[in-house]
């Protein structure tokens, strides 16, 4: 079964390393069918112009080796929008700018006055347990936004936030009382006809994103386009967790994942 990463990062990425060519050979070892080429552009960045010549520099490199592995491998030129709501009008430029094939759109960080900085540099160690809840609740308040407003295609890596929170910094977060939001963010990706990310980077620590229960409640809500990605930083990850993510998928009744060619969905049977 040859799968497709929709989800993957570069040197041309302020947390990623390696050469879209590195990725290409990588994903012809691990036999996948290809990948997305989806380099972090955070909204609240806007200003960095170091950030701005990457996502020119990695469209150009993605564009450049789509060609050349044309007959070996399907390359989408991607991009990962994050925290759109914070520059709503500086995402609309950067997508309209590139013929992309496929936008993610996510979130690493929250609108709460102080700490709207990525929750990836936070410390969660000695805040209270009420400001854990509220910024959870920030987290999912804000993605219901991203999923219902903004533009992409592929919403990635729900409930990324508890990455920090729950697995770093062993805080406890009940995740039932968030269960209606979680619910209408899957309505709004349904609704809009969009597809929801398994995210599978957390495999080596036994969870996806989201987790099984969110899935389900997913397919459960009529939920049908789904994909898979590895949020890989290095070549060297481009197919972890794929495997795993495809087989948890077939056992809860998916039978199709999706990829993206010129912001249309296509998909192939897994």
């Amino acid at each position: 079964m040859k799968l497709f990463n929709c989800h993957t990062h570069t040197l041309f990425s302020h947390d990623g390393k390696g050469t879209i060519e590195e990725l290409c050979c990588s994903a012809e070892e691990n036999n996948l069918s290809g990948f997305a080429v989806t380099d972090h552009c955070d909204c609240e960045f806007s200003e960095d112009k170091t950030m701005l010549r990457n996502l020119s520099l990695s469209y150009k490199e993605a564009e450049k080796f789509k060609e050349i592995y044309k007959d070996k491998l399907i390359i989408s030129k991607g991009i990962e929008i994050g925290e759109a709501l914070f520059n709503p009008g500086f995402a609309e430029n950067i997508i309209n700018s590139y013929d992309y094939d496929v936008i993610l759109g996510s979130v690493h960080a929250v609108r709460i006055e102080n700490f709207d900085m990525p929750f990836s540099v936070i410390d969660f160690t000695a805040f209270p347990d009420s400001f854990i809840d509220r910024y959870v609740t920030q987290y999912f308040e804000d993605l219901l936004e991203t999923a219902q407003s903004s533009d992409y295609d592929i919403l990635c890596h729900l409930t990324v936030v508890l990455r920090y929170i729950v697995y770093k910094y062993k805080r406890n977060v009940g995740i039932n009382k968030h269960l209606p939001v979680i619910s209408e963010i899957l309505k709004a990706v349904i609704k809009r006809d969009k597809t929801l990310e398994v995210n599978t980077s957390g495999i080596g620590d036994g969870y996806f994103m989201p987790e099984k229960d969110i899935i389900m409640l997913y397919k459960t809500l009529g939920g049908k386009r789904i994909t898979l990605g590895s949020d890989a930083h290095s070549p060297s990850d481009i197919k972890k967790g794929l495997n795993e993510g495809a087989e948890l998928l077939k056992s809860l009744g998916f039978n199709e994942l999706t990829f993206y060619e010129e912001r249309k969905p296509k998909t192939y049977k897994i």
